[in-house]
């Protein structure tokens, strides 16, 4: 885990900040909930006792409630303290011990990879096997694949594309068959930014983010 002495991230540019608390440096993934009842994906960038920074890819108003729900982490209440050019700072409702809770669930050093929640959908895709496209339900989607349902015949390792409505078309290759569900898992890993501004603008069809 990298521990940088940086300033406390629920505080403002403008505001007077404590040079020498000590944040830790995260870059994890995590689910944030409004209490309006919205939903986005967010990257952690660093916690601390009192609160958390974030990098968002949807407005966030100041003195808003959220719950911020990271991949391995249990979930974290708070409010929305500042909010400017993509990023905002968390104040918590109750301080934490920043150690125990990192430790604890054997969270991501910032080297390595976040996995993306997924995102649940009612939605459908156009799936192309061999030459021909047939539109199926799209189950869920990820930044790394997606799960599909169709009662088409495909063989473990097929390729196949994917052509997804404010994404666009997606080489994949077939990971897994479970009755009519597929596992896709895409040449490409879409980037965390592209899938959580999809989400931002497909919220009310795109159903429920989760981890997993």
């Amino acid at each position: 885990m990298t521990v940088d002495t940086v300033s406390d991230p629920t505080l403002h540019a403008g505001e007077d900040r404590r040079a020498d608390e000590r944040m830790t440096t995260l870059f994890q993934v995590a689910r944030l909930l409004t209490d309006q009842g919205a939903q986005h994906l967010c990257l952690i960038r660093n916690i601390g006792s009192g609160g958390m920074m974030l990098e968002l890819y949807a407005p966030l108003e100041p003195g808003t409630r959220v719950r911020i729900e990271p991949k391995v982490c249990d979930p974290v209440g708070g409010v929305v303290r500042w909010a400017q050019a993509g990023q905002a700072g968390i104040a918590f409702d109750a301080p934490i011990d920043v150690h125990n809770y990192l430790h604890t669930h054997h969270v991501l050093l910032p080297d390595q990879l976040p996995r993306c929640p997924r995102v649940t959908t009612q939605l459908r895709a156009r799936l192309r096997i061999g030459a021909v496209w047939h539109l199926v339900p799209l189950i869920d989607l990820s930044q790394g694949g997606a799960k599909v349902e169709t009662d088409l015949p495909v063989e473990l390792g097929q390729g196949v594309e994917i052509d997804i409505a404010g994404i666009g078309t997606l080489g994949a290759h077939v990971r897994w068959v479970r009755g009519e569900r597929i596992g896709l898992v895409f040449t490409s890993a879409l980037r965390l930014a592209r899938l959580a501004q999809w989400i931002a603008t497909h919220g009310a069809e795109a159903g429920n983010v989760r981890a997993a």
